[in-house]
Protein backbone atom coordinates (compact mmCIF):
# COMPACT_ATOMS: atom_id res chain seq x y z
CA UNK A 1 0.00 0.00 0.00
CA UNK A 2 2.94 2.37 0.58
CA UNK A 3 4.99 1.64 -2.55
CA UNK A 4 2.63 -0.16 -4.92
CA UNK A 5 -0.63 1.79 -4.78
CA UNK A 6 -0.14 5.28 -6.17
CA UNK A 7 1.32 6.02 -9.58
CA UNK A 8 5.05 6.67 -9.67
CA UNK A 9 4.40 9.37 -12.28
CA UNK A 10 2.75 11.72 -9.77
CA UNK A 11 4.38 14.77 -8.10
CA UNK A 12 5.52 14.54 -4.44
CA UNK A 13 2.26 15.67 -2.71
CA UNK A 14 0.43 12.49 -3.69
CA UNK A 15 1.27 9.79 -1.15
CA UNK A 16 -0.21 6.63 0.36
CA UNK A 17 2.39 6.27 3.12
CA UNK A 18 0.18 7.53 5.95
CA UNK A 19 -2.57 5.21 4.79
CA UNK A 20 -0.18 2.26 4.70
CA UNK A 21 1.26 3.13 8.12
CA UNK A 22 -2.15 2.92 9.80
CA UNK A 23 -3.68 0.21 7.64
CA UNK A 24 -3.92 -2.42 10.41
CA UNK A 25 -6.01 -0.16 12.66
CA UNK A 26 -8.09 1.07 9.73
CA UNK A 27 -8.78 -2.48 8.56
CA UNK A 28 -10.02 -3.47 12.02
CA UNK A 29 -12.56 -0.64 12.01
CA UNK A 30 -13.61 -1.34 8.42
CA UNK A 31 -14.14 -4.98 9.39
CA UNK A 32 -16.26 -3.93 12.37
CA UNK A 33 -18.33 -1.73 10.07
CA UNK A 34 -18.75 -4.59 7.60
CA UNK A 35 -19.85 -6.97 10.37
CA UNK A 36 -22.60 -4.56 11.41
CA UNK A 37 -24.10 -4.57 7.92
CA UNK A 38 -27.00 -6.79 6.88
CA UNK A 39 -26.23 -10.10 5.20
CA UNK A 40 -27.17 -8.67 1.80
CA UNK A 41 -24.95 -5.62 2.31
CA UNK A 42 -22.02 -7.76 3.46
CA UNK A 43 -22.16 -9.78 0.25
CA UNK A 44 -21.60 -6.61 -1.80
CA UNK A 45 -18.83 -5.20 0.41
CA UNK A 46 -16.48 -3.49 -0.33
CA UNK A 47 -18.63 -1.05 -2.29
CA UNK A 48 -18.18 -0.80 -6.03
CA UNK A 49 -16.06 2.26 -6.83
CA UNK A 50 -14.45 4.15 -9.67
CA UNK A 51 -10.76 4.92 -10.15
CA UNK A 52 -9.35 8.41 -10.37
CA UNK A 53 -8.15 8.72 -13.98
CA UNK A 54 -4.76 10.07 -15.02
CA UNK A 55 -4.00 10.79 -18.67
CA UNK A 56 -0.28 10.10 -19.06
CA UNK A 57 2.17 11.28 -21.72
CA UNK A 58 4.30 8.45 -23.10
CA UNK A 59 7.16 8.14 -25.54
CA UNK A 60 6.76 9.87 -28.85
CA UNK A 61 3.37 11.52 -28.74
CA UNK A 62 1.33 8.54 -27.53
CA UNK A 63 -0.75 8.59 -24.34
CA UNK A 64 -2.17 6.13 -21.84
CA UNK A 65 -4.86 6.29 -19.16
CA UNK A 66 -3.55 5.33 -15.72
CA UNK A 67 -5.68 4.83 -12.61
CA UNK A 68 -5.67 5.43 -8.87
CA UNK A 69 -8.27 3.07 -7.34
CA UNK A 70 -10.46 3.98 -4.39
CA UNK A 71 -8.60 3.21 -1.12
CA UNK A 72 -11.39 1.03 0.30
CA UNK A 73 -11.62 -1.18 -2.79
CA UNK A 74 -7.86 -1.25 -3.26
CA UNK A 75 -7.18 -2.32 0.32
CA UNK A 76 -9.40 -5.39 0.09
CA UNK A 77 -7.84 -6.40 -3.23
CA UNK A 78 -4.32 -5.97 -1.82
CA UNK A 79 -5.20 -7.84 1.36
CA UNK A 80 -6.54 -10.85 -0.53
CA UNK A 81 -3.55 -10.92 -2.88
CA UNK A 82 -1.23 -10.76 0.14
CA UNK A 83 -3.01 -13.80 1.63
CA UNK A 84 -2.16 -15.73 -1.53
CA UNK A 85 1.24 -14.18 -2.22
CA UNK A 86 3.17 -17.46 -2.02
CA UNK A 87 0.89 -19.07 -4.61
CA UNK A 88 1.30 -16.13 -6.95
CA UNK A 89 5.07 -16.11 -6.66
CA UNK A 90 5.19 -19.85 -7.33
CA UNK A 91 3.12 -19.39 -10.49
CA UNK A 92 5.18 -16.37 -11.55
CA UNK A 93 8.36 -18.41 -11.19
CA UNK A 94 7.16 -21.02 -13.71
CA UNK A 95 7.91 -18.85 -16.74
CA UNK A 96 11.04 -19.78 -18.67
CA UNK A 97 11.34 -16.41 -20.40
CA UNK A 98 9.90 -13.68 -18.15
CA UNK A 99 12.18 -10.85 -17.06
CA UNK A 100 9.34 -9.36 -15.01
CA UNK A 101 8.22 -11.92 -12.41
CA UNK A 102 5.74 -10.52 -9.89
CA UNK A 103 7.94 -10.79 -6.81
CA UNK A 104 7.08 -8.49 -3.90
CA UNK A 105 10.12 -6.85 -2.32
CA UNK A 106 10.61 -4.85 0.85
CA UNK A 107 13.28 -2.62 -0.69
CA UNK A 108 13.36 -0.57 -3.85
CA UNK A 109 11.10 2.19 -5.10
CA UNK A 110 8.18 -0.14 -5.88
CA UNK A 111 6.65 -3.11 -4.09
CA UNK A 112 6.85 -5.26 -7.24
CA UNK A 113 10.29 -4.83 -8.75
CA UNK A 114 11.06 -5.04 -12.45
CA UNK A 115 14.20 -5.43 -14.50
CA UNK A 116 15.44 -2.07 -15.76
CA UNK A 117 14.80 -1.39 -19.42
CA UNK A 118 18.48 -0.57 -19.82
CA UNK A 119 19.40 -4.27 -19.65
CA UNK A 120 17.23 -5.28 -22.61
CA UNK A 121 19.78 -4.28 -25.23
CA UNK A 122 22.36 -6.62 -23.76
CA UNK A 123 19.74 -9.38 -23.41
CA UNK A 124 18.90 -9.09 -27.10
CA UNK A 125 22.53 -9.13 -28.21
CA UNK A 126 23.13 -12.27 -26.19
CA UNK A 127 19.91 -13.91 -27.41
CA UNK A 128 20.22 -13.60 -31.19
CA UNK A 129 23.95 -14.42 -31.48
CA UNK A 130 23.23 -17.99 -32.65
CA UNK A 131 19.76 -17.44 -34.08
CA UNK A 132 18.58 -17.24 -37.67
CA UNK A 133 15.09 -15.90 -37.01
CA UNK A 134 13.70 -13.41 -34.48
CA UNK A 135 10.06 -13.13 -33.42
CA UNK A 136 8.93 -9.81 -31.92
CA UNK A 137 5.40 -9.14 -30.74
CA UNK A 138 3.26 -7.82 -27.90
CA UNK A 139 -0.36 -7.99 -26.79
CA UNK A 140 -2.67 -5.31 -28.11
CA UNK A 141 -3.72 -2.83 -25.36
CA UNK A 142 -2.84 -5.50 -22.83
CA UNK A 143 -3.94 -4.03 -19.49
CA UNK A 144 -6.98 -2.33 -21.01
CA UNK A 145 -8.30 -5.54 -22.60
CA UNK A 146 -7.72 -8.11 -19.85
CA UNK A 147 -11.01 -9.86 -19.09
CA UNK A 148 -11.29 -10.00 -15.29
CA UNK A 149 -12.88 -13.47 -15.43
CA UNK A 150 -9.64 -14.66 -17.07
CA UNK A 151 -7.86 -14.17 -13.73
CA UNK A 152 -9.64 -17.26 -12.48
CA UNK A 153 -8.96 -19.04 -15.79
CA UNK A 154 -5.24 -18.43 -15.30
CA UNK A 155 -5.22 -19.65 -11.70
CA UNK A 156 -7.52 -22.69 -11.96
CA UNK A 157 -7.99 -23.49 -15.63
CA UNK A 158 -10.81 -22.30 -17.86
CA UNK A 159 -13.04 -25.35 -17.41
CA UNK A 160 -12.82 -25.33 -13.62
CA UNK A 161 -13.38 -21.57 -13.40
CA UNK A 162 -16.42 -21.63 -15.68
CA UNK A 163 -17.92 -24.56 -13.77
CA UNK A 164 -17.46 -22.90 -10.36
CA UNK A 165 -18.09 -19.16 -10.23
CA UNK A 166 -18.56 -18.97 -6.45
CA UNK A 167 -16.37 -16.12 -5.18
CA UNK A 168 -16.62 -17.46 -1.61
CA UNK A 169 -15.13 -20.87 -2.48
CA UNK A 170 -11.46 -20.88 -1.35
CA UNK A 171 -10.71 -23.69 -3.81
CA UNK A 172 -11.40 -21.27 -6.66
CA UNK A 173 -10.01 -18.12 -5.05
CA UNK A 174 -9.49 -16.50 -8.44
CA UNK A 175 -13.20 -15.71 -8.47
CA UNK A 176 -12.74 -13.56 -5.36
CA UNK A 177 -9.89 -11.66 -7.02
CA UNK A 178 -12.09 -11.20 -10.10
CA UNK A 179 -14.87 -9.72 -7.94
CA UNK A 180 -12.49 -7.47 -6.00
CA UNK A 181 -10.93 -6.20 -9.21
CA UNK A 182 -14.37 -5.40 -10.60
CA UNK A 183 -15.18 -3.53 -7.37
CA UNK A 184 -12.17 -1.29 -8.04
CA UNK A 185 -13.45 -0.25 -11.46
CA UNK A 186 -17.19 0.31 -11.29
CA UNK A 187 -18.04 -3.35 -11.88
CA UNK A 188 -16.32 -3.46 -15.27
CA UNK A 189 -15.01 -6.84 -16.45
CA UNK A 190 -12.95 -5.48 -19.34
CA UNK A 191 -9.53 -4.13 -18.45
CA UNK A 192 -7.69 -3.69 -15.16
CA UNK A 193 -6.32 -0.44 -13.68
CA UNK A 194 -2.96 0.59 -15.10
CA UNK A 195 -0.53 1.79 -12.46
CA UNK A 196 -1.02 -0.12 -9.18
CA UNK A 197 1.31 -3.05 -8.53
CA UNK A 198 -1.71 -5.30 -7.97
CA UNK A 199 -2.27 -5.12 -11.73
CA UNK A 200 1.38 -6.05 -12.32
CA UNK A 201 0.88 -9.19 -10.24
CA UNK A 202 -2.37 -10.15 -11.95
CA UNK A 203 -1.05 -9.46 -15.44
CA UNK A 204 2.02 -11.62 -14.82
CA UNK A 205 -0.17 -14.51 -13.65
CA UNK A 206 -2.18 -14.31 -16.88
CA UNK A 207 0.97 -14.11 -19.03
CA UNK A 208 2.47 -17.15 -17.29
CA UNK A 209 -0.77 -19.03 -17.94
CA UNK A 210 -0.60 -18.04 -21.61
CA UNK A 211 2.90 -19.49 -21.82
CA UNK A 212 1.64 -22.74 -20.26
CA UNK A 213 -0.89 -23.05 -23.08
CA UNK A 214 1.93 -23.50 -25.59
CA UNK A 215 2.93 -27.10 -26.26
CA UNK A 216 6.32 -27.95 -24.74
CA UNK A 217 7.51 -29.28 -28.11
CA UNK A 218 6.82 -25.90 -29.68
CA UNK A 219 8.47 -24.10 -26.76
CA UNK A 220 11.58 -26.24 -27.10
CA UNK A 221 12.16 -24.84 -30.60
CA UNK A 222 13.02 -21.45 -29.09
CA UNK A 223 16.78 -21.17 -28.52
CA UNK A 224 16.81 -17.88 -26.56
CA UNK A 225 14.79 -14.76 -25.80
CA UNK A 226 12.68 -13.07 -23.17
CA UNK A 227 9.31 -11.61 -22.28
CA UNK A 228 9.24 -8.15 -20.65
CA UNK A 229 5.67 -7.87 -19.29
CA UNK A 230 3.76 -8.51 -22.57
CA UNK A 231 6.63 -7.71 -24.98
CA UNK A 232 8.15 -10.84 -26.55
CA UNK A 233 11.63 -11.05 -28.12
CA UNK A 234 12.26 -14.69 -29.08
CA UNK A 235 14.97 -16.32 -31.16
CA UNK A 236 14.87 -19.47 -33.29
CA UNK A 237 17.05 -21.59 -35.56
CA UNK A 238 14.68 -21.14 -38.51
CA UNK A 239 11.72 -19.16 -39.78
CA UNK A 240 9.65 -22.34 -39.66
CA UNK A 241 10.21 -22.67 -35.93
CA UNK A 242 9.40 -18.98 -35.40
CA UNK A 243 6.18 -19.30 -37.43
CA UNK A 244 5.14 -22.37 -35.43
CA UNK A 245 5.71 -20.54 -32.15
CA UNK A 246 3.84 -17.45 -33.36
CA UNK A 247 0.84 -19.58 -34.33
CA UNK A 248 0.83 -21.29 -30.93
CA UNK A 249 1.27 -18.00 -29.08
CA UNK A 250 -1.57 -16.39 -31.03
CA UNK A 251 -3.90 -19.28 -30.09
CA UNK A 252 -2.82 -19.12 -26.44
CA UNK A 253 -3.42 -15.38 -26.27
CA UNK A 254 -6.82 -15.70 -27.92
CA UNK A 255 -7.83 -18.38 -25.39
CA UNK A 256 -7.72 -15.57 -22.80
CA UNK A 257 -9.81 -13.25 -25.00
CA UNK A 258 -6.74 -11.20 -25.93
CA UNK A 259 -4.98 -10.66 -29.23
CA UNK A 260 -1.50 -9.96 -30.49
CA UNK A 261 -0.67 -6.51 -31.79
CA UNK A 262 -0.49 -6.99 -35.56
CA UNK A 263 1.41 -3.74 -36.11
CA UNK A 264 4.22 -4.86 -33.78
CA UNK A 265 4.38 -8.54 -34.79
CA UNK A 266 7.18 -9.55 -37.13
CA UNK A 267 9.57 -12.37 -37.92
CA UNK A 268 12.88 -11.32 -39.44
CA UNK A 269 16.31 -12.66 -40.22
CA UNK A 270 18.69 -12.20 -37.31
CA UNK A 271 21.21 -10.73 -39.75
CA UNK A 272 18.72 -7.95 -40.51
CA UNK A 273 18.23 -7.01 -36.87
CA UNK A 274 20.21 -4.22 -35.28
CA UNK A 275 19.89 -2.05 -32.22
CA UNK A 276 18.77 1.53 -32.66
CA UNK A 277 21.68 3.92 -33.04
CA UNK A 278 20.36 7.12 -31.47
CA UNK A 279 21.15 6.25 -27.80
CA UNK A 280 24.78 5.69 -28.78
CA UNK A 281 24.83 8.94 -30.75
CA UNK A 282 23.63 10.86 -27.71
CA UNK A 283 25.93 9.01 -25.32
CA UNK A 284 28.97 10.10 -27.32
CA UNK A 285 28.14 13.77 -26.81
CA UNK A 286 30.30 15.11 -23.99
CA UNK A 287 29.33 18.04 -21.75
CA UNK A 288 32.41 19.74 -20.35
CA UNK A 289 32.75 21.17 -16.85
CA UNK A 290 34.75 24.14 -18.16
CA UNK A 291 32.39 27.11 -18.49
CA UNK A 292 33.41 28.16 -22.01
CA UNK A 293 33.60 24.65 -23.40
CA UNK A 294 30.39 23.70 -21.65
CA UNK A 295 28.46 26.44 -23.41
CA UNK A 296 29.59 25.15 -26.78
CA UNK A 297 28.88 21.56 -25.76
CA UNK A 298 25.36 22.34 -24.59
CA UNK A 299 24.49 23.96 -27.91
CA UNK A 300 25.96 21.02 -29.81
CA UNK A 301 24.28 18.48 -27.52
CA UNK A 302 20.76 19.87 -27.78
CA UNK A 303 21.06 20.63 -31.49
CA UNK A 304 21.96 17.00 -32.14
CA UNK A 305 19.20 15.75 -29.83
CA UNK A 306 16.60 17.81 -31.68
CA UNK A 307 17.92 16.51 -35.01
CA UNK A 308 17.70 12.90 -33.83
CA UNK A 309 14.16 13.44 -32.54
CA UNK A 310 13.05 14.35 -36.07
CA UNK A 311 14.49 11.08 -37.38
CA UNK A 312 13.01 8.99 -34.51
CA UNK A 313 9.70 10.74 -33.64
CA UNK A 314 8.23 7.75 -31.78
CA UNK A 315 11.09 7.31 -29.31
CA UNK A 316 11.79 8.93 -25.94
CA UNK A 317 14.82 10.80 -27.19
CA UNK A 318 14.09 14.01 -25.29
CA UNK A 319 13.51 12.14 -22.04
CA UNK A 320 16.74 10.20 -22.51
CA UNK A 321 18.69 13.37 -23.27
CA UNK A 322 17.27 15.43 -20.40
CA UNK A 323 18.19 12.71 -17.93
CA UNK A 324 21.72 12.64 -19.25
CA UNK A 325 22.18 16.36 -18.63
CA UNK A 326 20.93 15.94 -15.05
CA UNK A 327 24.22 14.28 -14.13
CA UNK A 328 26.32 17.31 -15.01
CA UNK A 329 26.37 20.60 -13.10
CA UNK A 330 25.62 23.34 -15.60
CA UNK A 331 27.57 26.49 -14.76
CA UNK A 332 25.58 29.57 -13.83
CA UNK A 333 26.93 31.55 -16.79
CA UNK A 334 25.50 28.89 -19.10
CA UNK A 335 22.04 28.79 -17.54
CA UNK A 336 20.73 31.19 -20.18
CA UNK A 337 21.43 28.44 -22.75
CA UNK A 338 20.45 25.38 -20.72
CA UNK A 339 17.12 26.66 -19.42
CA UNK A 340 15.52 27.50 -22.80
CA UNK A 341 16.64 24.17 -24.26
CA UNK A 342 15.02 22.32 -21.35
CA UNK A 343 11.79 24.25 -21.77
CA UNK A 344 11.76 23.65 -25.52
CA UNK A 345 12.17 19.89 -25.09
CA UNK A 346 9.40 19.75 -22.48
CA UNK A 347 7.13 21.78 -24.72
CA UNK A 348 7.75 19.64 -27.81
CA UNK A 349 7.55 16.24 -26.09
CA UNK A 350 6.01 16.51 -22.67
CA UNK A 351 6.86 13.02 -21.42
CA UNK A 352 10.12 14.56 -20.13
CA UNK A 353 8.27 17.31 -18.22
CA UNK A 354 8.63 15.70 -14.79
CA UNK A 355 12.41 15.47 -15.26
CA UNK A 356 12.60 19.10 -16.38
CA UNK A 357 10.63 20.22 -13.32
CA UNK A 358 13.00 18.32 -11.00
CA UNK A 359 16.02 19.88 -12.68
CA UNK A 360 14.59 23.40 -12.41
CA UNK A 361 13.75 22.93 -8.72
CA UNK A 362 17.23 21.62 -7.92
CA UNK A 363 18.93 24.58 -9.60
CA UNK A 364 16.59 26.96 -7.80
CA UNK A 365 17.69 25.38 -4.51
CA UNK A 366 21.40 25.97 -5.21
CA UNK A 367 20.78 29.61 -5.97
CA UNK A 368 20.30 30.01 -9.71
CA UNK A 369 18.02 32.91 -10.59
CA UNK A 370 15.12 32.55 -13.01
CA UNK A 371 13.50 35.24 -15.10
CA UNK A 372 10.00 35.37 -16.52
CA UNK A 373 10.64 32.62 -19.06
CA UNK A 374 9.48 29.82 -16.76
CA UNK A 375 6.19 31.53 -15.91
CA UNK A 376 5.52 32.05 -19.61
CA UNK A 377 6.36 28.38 -20.18
CA UNK A 378 3.97 27.26 -17.40
CA UNK A 379 1.08 29.31 -18.75
CA UNK A 380 1.65 28.22 -22.35
CA UNK A 381 1.75 24.55 -21.28
CA UNK A 382 -1.55 24.98 -19.45
CA UNK A 383 -3.12 26.68 -22.47
CA UNK A 384 -1.94 23.82 -24.67
CA UNK A 385 -2.78 20.83 -22.46
CA UNK A 386 -5.56 21.74 -20.01
CA UNK A 387 -8.32 21.94 -22.68
CA UNK A 388 -7.47 18.38 -23.76
CA UNK A 389 -7.39 16.91 -20.23
CA UNK A 390 -3.70 16.05 -20.38
CA UNK A 391 -3.44 15.40 -16.66
CA UNK A 392 0.27 14.58 -16.55
CA UNK A 393 1.24 17.95 -17.99
CA UNK A 394 -1.23 19.86 -15.82
CA UNK A 395 -0.18 18.33 -12.49
CA UNK A 396 3.53 18.77 -13.13
CA UNK A 397 3.13 22.38 -14.28
CA UNK A 398 1.02 23.14 -11.21
CA UNK A 399 3.64 21.51 -9.00
CA UNK A 400 6.31 23.61 -10.73
CA UNK A 401 4.27 26.72 -9.88
CA UNK A 402 3.99 25.64 -6.26
CA UNK A 403 7.71 24.85 -6.05
CA UNK A 404 8.87 28.12 -7.61
CA UNK A 405 6.02 30.29 -6.19
CA UNK A 406 4.79 31.21 -9.67
CA UNK A 407 1.43 33.00 -9.68
CA UNK A 408 -0.63 32.01 -12.71
CA UNK A 409 -2.53 34.61 -14.67
CA UNK A 410 -6.30 34.76 -15.04
CA UNK A 411 -6.56 32.78 -18.29
CA UNK A 412 -4.35 29.95 -17.02
CA UNK A 413 -6.29 29.93 -13.74
CA UNK A 414 -9.59 29.54 -15.54
CA UNK A 415 -8.26 26.75 -17.73
CA UNK A 416 -6.82 24.62 -14.90
CA UNK A 417 -9.95 25.13 -12.82
CA UNK A 418 -12.01 23.57 -15.61
CA UNK A 419 -9.99 20.33 -15.81
CA UNK A 420 -12.44 17.74 -14.49
CA UNK A 421 -9.90 15.56 -12.75
CA UNK A 422 -9.45 14.68 -9.09
CA UNK A 423 -5.64 14.86 -9.07
CA UNK A 424 -5.48 18.14 -10.95
CA UNK A 425 -8.21 19.52 -8.70
CA UNK A 426 -6.19 18.85 -5.54
CA UNK A 427 -3.29 20.89 -6.89
CA UNK A 428 -5.60 23.68 -8.05
CA UNK A 429 -7.08 23.98 -4.56
CA UNK A 430 -3.61 23.96 -2.99
CA UNK A 431 -2.42 26.75 -5.29
CA UNK A 432 -5.61 28.70 -4.59
CA UNK A 433 -5.00 28.42 -0.83
CA UNK A 434 -1.44 29.70 -1.33
CA UNK A 435 -2.49 32.69 -3.40
CA UNK A 436 -0.87 31.37 -6.60
CA UNK A 437 -3.98 31.66 -8.78
CA UNK A 438 -5.50 34.82 -10.19
CA UNK A 439 -9.10 35.89 -10.64
CA UNK A 440 -12.14 33.68 -10.97
CA UNK A 441 -12.37 30.00 -11.72
CA UNK A 442 -13.17 27.34 -9.14
CA UNK A 443 -13.12 23.54 -9.03
CA UNK A 444 -16.65 23.63 -7.61
CA UNK A 445 -17.88 24.98 -10.95
CA UNK A 446 -17.70 21.46 -12.37
CA UNK A 447 -18.09 19.32 -9.24
CA UNK A 448 -21.21 21.03 -7.96
CA UNK A 449 -22.32 20.02 -4.49
CA UNK A 450 -21.08 16.52 -3.64
CA UNK A 451 -22.52 13.74 -1.46
CA UNK A 452 -21.17 10.62 0.27
CA UNK A 453 -21.95 8.55 -2.86
CA UNK A 454 -19.40 10.66 -4.73
CA UNK A 455 -16.65 9.35 -2.43
CA UNK A 456 -16.86 6.13 -4.44
CA UNK A 457 -16.86 7.92 -7.77
CA UNK A 458 -14.03 9.07 -10.00
CA UNK A 459 -13.27 12.17 -7.91
CA UNK A 460 -12.98 10.41 -4.54
CA UNK A 461 -9.59 11.92 -3.72
CA UNK A 462 -10.61 15.51 -4.38
CA UNK A 463 -13.79 15.14 -2.31
CA UNK A 464 -12.10 13.38 0.61
CA UNK A 465 -9.17 15.80 0.77
CA UNK A 466 -11.58 18.75 0.60
CA UNK A 467 -13.66 17.19 3.37
CA UNK A 468 -10.76 17.08 5.82
CA UNK A 469 -9.40 20.59 5.11
CA UNK A 470 -10.98 23.85 6.20
CA UNK A 471 -9.25 25.88 3.49
CA UNK A 472 -10.52 23.77 0.57
CA UNK A 473 -14.07 24.95 0.19
CA UNK A 474 -15.80 22.28 -1.89
CA UNK A 475 -19.58 22.32 -1.29
CA UNK A 476 -20.81 19.18 0.45
CA UNK A 477 -17.37 17.59 0.95
CA UNK A 478 -17.26 17.87 4.75
CA UNK A 479 -20.74 16.35 5.11
CA UNK A 480 -19.87 13.61 2.61
CA UNK A 481 -16.92 12.45 4.72
CA UNK A 482 -19.00 12.72 7.90
CA UNK A 483 -21.78 10.61 6.39
CA UNK A 484 -19.69 7.73 5.04
CA UNK A 485 -18.28 5.38 7.72
CA UNK A 486 -15.39 4.16 5.55
CA UNK A 487 -13.96 7.60 4.90
CA UNK A 488 -14.94 8.89 8.33
CA UNK A 489 -12.60 6.24 9.76
CA UNK A 490 -9.80 7.53 7.51
CA UNK A 491 -10.44 11.09 8.67
CA UNK A 492 -10.44 10.08 12.34
CA UNK A 493 -7.07 8.36 11.82
CA UNK A 494 -5.80 11.63 10.28
CA UNK A 495 -5.11 9.96 6.94
CA UNK A 496 -4.42 12.18 3.95
CA UNK A 497 -3.50 11.18 0.41
CA UNK A 498 -2.28 14.67 -0.45
CA UNK A 499 0.54 16.27 1.53
CA UNK A 500 0.39 20.05 1.13
CA UNK A 501 3.74 20.36 2.89
CA UNK A 502 5.54 17.97 0.51
CA UNK A 503 8.94 19.02 -0.80
CA UNK A 504 11.24 18.05 -3.64
CA UNK A 505 14.34 15.87 -3.44
CA UNK A 506 17.42 17.47 -4.97
CA UNK A 507 19.08 15.71 -7.88
CA UNK A 508 22.46 14.05 -7.44
CA UNK A 509 24.52 16.76 -9.12
CA UNK A 510 28.30 16.92 -8.67
CA UNK A 511 29.14 18.86 -5.47
CA UNK A 512 25.46 18.98 -4.50
CA UNK A 513 26.24 18.64 -0.76
CA UNK A 514 28.54 21.64 -0.80
CA UNK A 515 26.19 23.75 -2.90
CA UNK A 516 23.16 23.11 -0.69
CA UNK A 517 25.14 23.68 2.51
CA UNK A 518 26.23 27.08 1.17
CA UNK A 519 22.59 27.97 0.64
CA UNK A 520 21.72 26.91 4.18
CA UNK A 521 24.39 29.26 5.51
CA UNK A 522 24.21 28.94 9.31
CA UNK A 523 20.79 27.22 9.40
CA UNK A 524 20.56 23.57 10.41
CA UNK A 525 17.62 22.93 8.09
CA UNK A 526 15.42 24.83 5.67
CA UNK A 527 13.13 24.51 2.69
CA UNK A 528 15.11 26.22 -0.04
CA UNK A 529 13.75 27.80 -3.23
CA UNK A 530 12.42 25.09 -5.50
CA UNK A 531 10.71 23.57 -2.43
CA UNK A 532 13.80 21.47 -1.69
CA UNK A 533 14.16 20.55 1.97
CA UNK A 534 17.74 20.30 3.28
CA UNK A 535 19.27 19.33 6.63
CA UNK A 536 22.91 20.07 7.38
CA UNK A 537 22.86 17.84 10.47
CA UNK A 538 22.47 14.71 8.35
CA UNK A 539 25.81 13.19 7.39
CA UNK A 540 26.61 13.61 3.72
CA UNK A 541 26.82 9.88 3.04
CA UNK A 542 23.33 9.43 4.53
CA UNK A 543 21.60 12.14 2.52
CA UNK A 544 19.14 11.09 -0.14
CA UNK A 545 19.33 12.50 -3.66
CA UNK A 546 17.45 11.50 -6.77
CA UNK A 547 19.06 10.18 -9.94
CA UNK A 548 16.83 10.59 -12.96
CA UNK A 549 16.27 7.39 -14.85
CA UNK A 550 17.06 5.15 -11.88
CA UNK A 551 13.52 3.88 -11.34
CA UNK A 552 12.38 0.73 -13.12
CA UNK A 553 9.56 2.22 -15.13
CA UNK A 554 11.36 4.91 -17.07
CA UNK A 555 10.64 4.63 -20.77
CA UNK A 556 14.10 5.58 -21.96
CA UNK A 557 14.91 3.64 -25.07
CA UNK A 558 14.61 0.24 -26.66
CA UNK A 559 18.37 0.04 -26.24
CA UNK A 560 20.50 1.74 -23.61
CA UNK A 561 24.16 2.05 -22.80
CA UNK A 562 26.22 1.39 -19.68
CA UNK A 563 26.53 4.48 -17.49
CA UNK A 564 30.29 4.71 -18.02
CA UNK A 565 29.70 5.62 -21.68
CA UNK A 566 27.87 8.83 -20.79
CA UNK A 567 31.11 10.80 -20.41
CA UNK A 568 29.68 12.53 -17.37
CA UNK A 569 32.05 12.20 -14.47
CA UNK A 570 31.07 13.05 -10.88
CA UNK A 571 33.59 15.85 -10.46
CA UNK A 572 33.82 17.42 -7.00
CA UNK A 573 35.90 20.43 -7.91
CA UNK A 574 33.30 22.40 -9.81
CA UNK A 575 32.38 25.83 -8.57
CA UNK A 576 28.79 26.55 -7.72
CA UNK A 577 26.69 29.49 -8.88
CA UNK A 578 28.36 32.89 -8.76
Amino acid sequence: MARGYFLKELPPPFTSKKFAGSISDIALEWTAHQTALSATQRRSYPPTSQCARFDMARKGHSRRILSVPNPVSQYYLVDFIAENQDKFEDISGISKISLTPAHIRMDGSRAVSMEKLSVLGEKRIQAYANARAILQTDILSFYHTIYTHSISWALHGKKVAKRNRNKADPAVYGNKIDALMQACQDGQTKGIPVGPDTSRIISEIILCAIEQQIDSRIFSRMIAGYRYVDDFFLCFSSHVDAEAFLSALRDAVQSFDLQLNASKTRILNSTDFNEESWPGDIAQLNISSNAKDQRRDLIRFFTEVIRLSKAWPDESIFSFAVRKTSRRLVRSENWDIYEPFLLRLARENSNCLDSVVKILCTYAAIGYSFGGRIKAFAESMIEEHAPYNHHFEVVWVLWLCRSLSIRLGERATQLVSKVENSLCGCLVLMLRSRGLLTGRGAVSDWTGSVTKEDLFGEHWMLIYESGIRKSWNLPGAVDAVNDDPNFRILRDKKISFFDSSATNVALKLPSIDKLLEERLDTRRSATLPGAVYVESITRREERHYEKLGEDYGVEVASWALPSDLFNIEDSHDIDGPE
